[in-house]
């Protein structure tokens, strides 16, 4: 009897073991959690702030409008190997992204005469958020034209702003 005592004993506690594991595989729940995070779309907020200095103001203007992706510069009565600057602070309104200038290309239509060259020709110039760079413009008359013609140059010089990574 004593033998059949132990044996369900035995039997009793086996069961129990049993379903303290079964609970414990069944109540075992993997959770996983998918999705994806988005930001509104928008430009990078680089421009001219409107602040620009000249070399020699009988010979050179130069005018940025504040908040504006458009400059002008305007040269007259240059001598032979003669240059004058403009220089234009650009202004980077983002709160966190910092960005780098670079040239993208100058077009100049009487280049034989006119040599025209930016400050960011070889390197980007770097701006940190909420910080402005400068950016020069030269214009140096490397012949002197005959024709009356050739007196005058198209120069137009594009810039890009990219995001620093």
């Amino acid at each position: 009897m004593n033998r059949k005592k132990s044996l369900y004993v035995l039997g009793m506690l086996t069961f129990i073991l049993l379903l303290g594991v079964g609970y414990a595989t069944v109540s075992s729940v993997g959770l996983n959690i998918d999705g994806t995070a988005t930001v509104a779309s928008e430009s990078l907020k680089v421009a001219f702030n409107g602040d620009t200095d000249v070399s020699n103001s009988s010979k050179v203007e130069a005018t940025a409008t504040d908040d504006s992706l458009n400059a002008t510069i305007s040269v007259k009565d240059l001598k032979l190997n003669e240059s004058v600057t403009a220089t234009y602070t650009i202004k980077n309104s983002e709160s966190d992204v910092d960005a780098n200038i670079l040239k993208s290309s100058i077009s100049n239509d009487k280049s034989e005469f006119f040599k025209v060259t930016t400050s960011v020709d070889d390197r980007a110039a770097s701006i940190t958020a909420g910080a402005t760079a400068d950016v020069t413009v030269t214009v140096q008359l490397i012949k002197t034209p005959i024709e009356a013609e050739d007196s005058t140059a198209n120069i137009q010089i594009d810039l890009s702003a990219t995001p620093v990574n």
